[in-house]
């Protein structure tokens, strides 16, 4: 009896730890990363970001690139201390590793225009259903980032790209459910259930 209560309460850990995967975020939406594009707005409409979410850059080769800096980088669109830069292909995912301040730029002088990005990412709790789940996290030395001398593979997220913010559980799993622990509390009795009688 102890060991299935105890392979129960590991199915339903297996349950919750699929619900809270990352999302993946196509910076700038439709528009992507490209000059005249008001990333303050689209990281409002897109906030919470959580630990091992995913940032997708879709730029223009040649035209742009994408700089991570710290506070002081961003706020004077300066590239001098970056901490990773990346302009081969047209896209670069990045993913937030660490619960933190994120900051991008363009460096190609498009920064000046507002061609810049600042994600707070959170280390712990899943996004709202509507925006899809994923746990906080941020970069640093352990970000998936690539400096220009790099492979021209770009990292790539768990999952198929999508257009704005992907969900971590099927919509028909989430449905019916008023949150993500509905879900697993009900994975959980149906578990218990099953394996009691």
């Amino acid at each position: 009896m102890e060991m299935r209560l105890a392979l129960a309460l590991l199915l339903l850990a297996v349950a919750a730890s699929h619900l809270a995967e990352a999302a993946n975020y196509t910076v700038g939406d439709d528009k992507g990363w490209n000059p005249d594009v008001d990333y303050t707005a689209w990281v409002k409409k897109h906030k919470p970001f959580f630990k091992g979410d995913w940032l997708i850059f879709e730029y223009q080769n040649g035209r742009s690139d994408v700089v991570q800096v710290g506070e002081v980088g961003y706020d004077n669109c300066d590239k001098a201390s970056a901490l990773s830069s990346y302009s081969k292909g047209t896209t670069y995912a990045f993913q937030l590793k660490e619960a933190k301040d994120y900051y991008f730029i363009c460096s190609y002088g498009y920064c000046y225009s507002g061609m810049k990005l600042h994600v707070t990412a959170r280390s712990t709790g899943s996004s709202p259903s509507s925006s899809g789940g994923g746990k906080q996290s941020g970069g640093g030395s352990d970000s998936s980032s690539s400096d220009d001398s790099s492979s021209d593979d770009s990292p790539s997220p768990p999952s198929k790209k999508s257009k704005a913010k992907s969900s971590a559980a099927p919509a028909s799993l989430l449905a019916g459910a008023a949150s993500p622990y509905a879900v697993i509390a009900a994975t959980g009795a149906l578990l218990l259930n099953r394996i009691v009688l």
